[in-house]
């Protein structure tokens, strides 16, 4: 009896320290969001892609991944620094990475432990280096080169294509 006593005195106050207070959003906040180019054709023949939620894909879809950064915090944020794999039977697309607000875009073709420019990142073939090819990609790094500021939004992006 005395034990169930302290348990419920232990849960109360556990439940009563609770009360009033909110949980608290974390100051840099990422949404990560994937889409499929799809081609429409407009009632005067006009071609024009757009992006749709991606549901399903085949190999030869491009895939679009969009990552929005938000600072909820009332100061600016410096030193942003975001990475994305190249996911599993897809290849990047030669030119896709984006930035919103200004960022350095390096690449990684080692699974992310080293990264370059993609005019300076190279690949070893027998005892020659050569420049990496966008398909040899495994990552993307973003480097926001000016702060997040307070209560904003900036969005990277990438494409891909399925094998």
């Amino acid at each position: 009896m005395k034990k169930l006593r302290t348990v419920l005195a232990v849960a109360a106050v556990v439940l009563g320290l609770g009360v009033g207070l909110q949980a608290k959003q974390a100051p840099v906040t990422l949404v990560s969001k994937s889409f499929k180019e799809v081609m429409k054709v407009d009632t005067n023949g006009n071609k024009k892609v757009i992006l749709e939620e991606t549901k399903k894909v085949v190999p030869g879809d491009y895939v679009v991944y969009k990552n929005s950064i938000s600072n909820n915090s009332d100061k600016d944020v410096s030193n942003m620094v975001l990475n994305n794999a190249v996911p599993e039977h897809t290849v990047y697309v030669a030119d896709s990475a984006k930035c919103e607000n200004g960022c350095k875009i390096l690449f990684s073709v080692d699974g992310g432990k080293e990264f370059a420019p993609s005019d300076k990142l190279m690949v070893k073939v027998g005892n020659q280096e050569r420049l990496a090819l966008p398909k040899e990609y495994t990552n993307v790094r973003w480097i926001l080169t000016s702060a997040l500021k307070a209560k904003s939004v900036t969005t990277v992006s990438f494409k891909t294509r399925l094998q």
